[in-house]
Parts: structure tokens; sequence; C-alpha cells
């Protein structure tokens, strides 16, 4: 397993190496950089590529054309620089991913099975991420600032809405562990750990950091589950003081509430 995955990164690094190569020597891009994974400094072997590709103006409404919004298929001018670097066994197109006037196409490469997010866009439109790894840049792309604090009143109302929201999903997920719904349960445990670890963010006034992946475990029988949510609420009742402090209203806690629906699980 460990040489497949060392070979599947040799083969993705081989490839970028390659699109770095021919797409700076192209005149019609002028600009490229990863994002993504790689720009967080967090890529692992099976990490995809998020490409991002800046066109000169005069080539923009040519490659960055959109057919439609979202669709299995691209436009014939993507569609060949896209094959230049290996046979496709499926793309999918979703413009609602993409950057103004620009372009988000997923391409997995057959045979390797190296998956790559192409987004194109034209250079007036164009700001590099702070996070973000340079391939090349002809232009001097301006840098994009790192993300700023919302203002303080947008905070409150989104802890406030957070809180509510937070113990209305405890207690329908509760109804879904009584139902035996083990999926359901699954994804709003996490969905419940997102919110509260938003709340803190807000609460703490941090701005806001992608994590990748899962925030809590798989429970997969109901005493994990009970347990689980259990702790989640118990969390919230801590974090209490510090909502009110910083809201500057009195936060609702029907932990009774909660108490009562998980005494009518039987397991």
């Amino acid at each position: 397993m460990e040489n497949r995955l060392g070979a599947y990164l040799q083969s993705r690094e081989a490839l970028l190496r390659q699109i770095t190569e021919e797409l700076s020597r192209d005149e019609r891009f002028v600009a490229a950089w990863l994002s993504g994974s790689y720009g967080r400094n967090e890529a692992d072997e099976v990490s995809d590529l998020d490409l991002n590709l800046v066109v000169a103006d005069s080539h923009s409404k040519l490659l960055c054309n959109r057919q439609e919004q979202v669709s299995h298929q691209t436009t014939a001018e993507r569609l060949a620089i896209f094959r230049k670097f290996g046979e496709i066994a499926l793309i999918h197109e979703n413009n609602n991913n993409a950057p103004e006037n620009g372009t988000f196409t997923f391409v997995l490469y057959s045979g390797s099975a190296l998956m790559v997010d192409w987004v194109i866009m034209p250079q007036m439109n164009a700001a590099r991420p702070y996070q973000s790894v340079l391939l090349f840049d002809k232009e001097n792309i301006p840098n994009s600032s790192p993300p700023t604090l919302e203002e303080l009143e947008e905070g409150k109302k989104a802890v406030t809405e957070q809180w509510a929201f937070f113990w209305m999903m405890a207690a329908v997920t509760i109804k879904y562990i009584i139902r035996g719904d083990s999926v359901f349960v699954a994804h709003w445990l996490e969905e419940l750990h997102r919110v509260n670890a938003e709340i803190e963010r807000r609460v703490d006034r941090r701005p806001r950091h992608y994590h990748r992946g899962s925030l809590s475990q798989l429970q997969s029988t109901p005493v994990q589950q009970i347990k689980t949510i259990y702790q989640l609420c118990k969390r919230m009742q801590t974090l209490a003081p510090r909502v009110e402090q910083f809201s500057g209203g009195i936060p609702l806690l029907p932990m009774p509430e909660i108490e009562t629906l998980l005494s009518l699980i039987d397991y």
C-alpha cells in the first residue's frame, strides 16, 4: 500500500512539473499557482492539484467562456488544454466554484487516477491568495490579503443564531438515535462539533481558518452516540457564560429537555 501511495505521489509531482513547464511557455497564460492543501502546506499523498491559471485578457473571452454553469463537459478550447497532460476519464465543470468571470473544471485522468481542479480566470480579475504556492508569474499578479474578522455586531448575531441552531439539531439528532438511523446521526454529530467550534471561534474573535477533514470520531453505537451528544451539550453549557458576555444576551440552555429526550432511548 505504501509503495502504491508513493508511486501515486510521484506521478502527481511529475504531472505538476509537466503542467508548469508547458503552460509557463504558453503566451496565453501569465501566471499560475496552487491553492487548497498545497497552499496551506497540508498536501499529502492523495491531495489533488488545485491549479489556478491566469489568462491574458486578450485570450480570456475564449478560454474563460462559460457554456453552462454546471456540466459533465467543457469547451473545446479548455478540453484541448486538459488533454495535453493525459487522457481524460471524467470531467465535471461547476462554475459555482469559479472566481469572477472564470471557470472551474474537475478532471480525473485515465490510468493514473490523478485529479486536477483547473481554475481559469482572466488577468483583470486575478489576485493570488495569501495561502498559495506560486508556479510562475509573468505579470506580477497582486496578492490578496489574509481573512479579516467580521464586524462585531455581525459576529454577535451569528453566535446567537448558531447557539439556537445547535440545540435544535441536538434535539433532532436524538430523535434519529431513537429511530436507529446511524448515518443521519453520524453526519449531525460532526455538524454539531462544527457549530460548537464556530461559536468558540467567533467568541474568541479569531479569523476563519480552514480545517481539513472531520472534527469528530465516528460513533456507530447508540451508547457512543449518547455519550458524544451529552459531551457536546456539556461543552455548550460551559461556553454559555462567554456567549452571554460576548452577545449581551442570556443564552437559553434546554439541557433538561435534552436529558428527557435521551431518556427515551432504549439501548
